[in-house]
């Protein structure tokens, strides 16, 4: 087991106590915030994404799938791909084609 260093009273820097920082410590708790905001967010996320593979799958035979088997659909200039064989759903603005979900 490895011993613990004791802080010392009055003392600071590496080995003595813990360093504060405080840019550091602001851009950190900014981070956490963001990051809690999105974790709590991810289930939202999930339940439409959800409803979405599941209207894409009751409509397949209006909207058609591709020599591939994508099933495609444009919308508001969104372009909406689901992948047969992995049920993988992308959606992405017609403008950005780098963007995945």
């Amino acid at each position: 087991m490895a011993k613990q260093k004791e802080e010392l009273a009055g003392m600071t820097g590496p080995g003595v106590g813990a360093t504060r920082i405080e840019a550091i410590d602001e851009a950190a708790a900014a981070y956490v915030k963001e990051r809690d905001k999105r974790i709590r967010q991810t289930p939202r996320e999930v339940e439409t994404k959800t409803k979405l593979i599941d209207l894409l799958h009751l409509h397949e035979k209006e909207i058609g799938r591709d020599g591939e088997g994508v099933l495609r659909y444009q919308y508001g200039g969104l372009s909406i791909e689901l992948r047969h064989t992995e049920e993988k759903l992308r959606v992405r603005k017609l403008d950005d084609e780098d963007e995945e979900d």
